[in-house]
C-alpha cells in the first residue's frame, strides 16, 4: 500500500513545473516564518531538495545571513545519516544516491539541532511521514528531543496511511495552505 501511495504522489509531484515548485515553495517559506519564531533557534536542520521537493534554499540563505547555523544531512552508510553545517547553499557536493550533501566533515550532535525541517513524499494529518522507504530519517530521529517540522505541498498532506511501530511523527507539518497545518499539540 505504501509503495503504491509513493508512486501516486511522486507522479503528481514530478508533473509540477519548476515555476510551480518555486512559487509554492515561497508560500511555504512564508508560512514557516509566520508559524515559527526562527529567531529563537540557533542550529537549524534543513535539507537540499531532490527533484520537485519543497525548495527551502531561499530560507537557508536568509538564515545563514542572519548568523544561524544551518545543517543538512549526509548519508554515511546504508543505515546511517548525520547532519553537518554549511556556509551557503553552494557549500555542497553530489553524494550518495545523487543527493546534495554538505562539504563539511564536522558532525553536528543530534540534540544540538534546535529544530529540524524534514521533507517527505507525504505526511498524514497525524504527523507521520511517508518517505522513500529507506528509513534514514526514522533511524536518525530516534532520541531526537527537539522540534520536528514536516514540509510538503498541500496535495502531499494525506488523511491517513498505514504506519509502522518505528515511524516517528512530526510536531508540525507545514504546507502552502495555512489552514491545512498539522500541530502535534492539537
Amino acid at each position: 500500500m505504501k509503495k503504491d501511495l509513493r508512486k501516486k504522489i511522486l507522479k503528481v509531484r514530478d508533473q509540477m513545473t519548476c515555476n510551480e515548485v518555486t512559487l509554492i515553495s515561497k508560500k511555504i517559506i512564508r508560512n514557516i516564518q509566520r508559524e515559527l519564531k526562527l529567531d529563537d533557534y540557533q542550529v537549524i536542520g534543513m535539507y537540499m531538495p531532490i527533484g520537485n521537493e519543497v525548495d527551502l534554499r531561499p530560507l537557508i540563505t536568509s538564515l545563514i545571513e542572519n548568523n544561524k547555523t544551518v545543517v543538512i544531512p549526509k548519508v554515511l552508510s546504508k543505515e546511517k545519516m548525520e547532519f553537518y553545517p554549511i556556509e551557503s547553499v553552494n557549500d555542497i557536493h553530489e553524494g550518495k544516491f545523487k543527493v546534495l550533501e554538505p562539504n563539511c566533515n564536522k558532525k553536528m550532535p543530534k540534540n544540538e539541532i534546535d529544530i529540524m525541517f524534514i521533507p517527505g513524499i507525504g505526511f498524514s494529518k497525524q504527523g507521520y511521514r511517508l518517505g522513500f522507504g529507506a528509513g534514514y530519517y526514522d533511524r536518525y530521529l530516534v532520541g531526537y528531543i527537539n522540534q520536528k517540522v514536516g514540509v510538503c505541498f498541500a496535495f502531499q498532506l494525506l488523511s491517513d496511511f498505514q504506519t509502522d511501530r518505528f515511524d516517528i511523527p512530526m510536531d508540525k507539518v507545514i504546507t502552502e495552505n495555512p489552514l491545512h497545518q498539522y500541530h502535534g499539540e492539537d
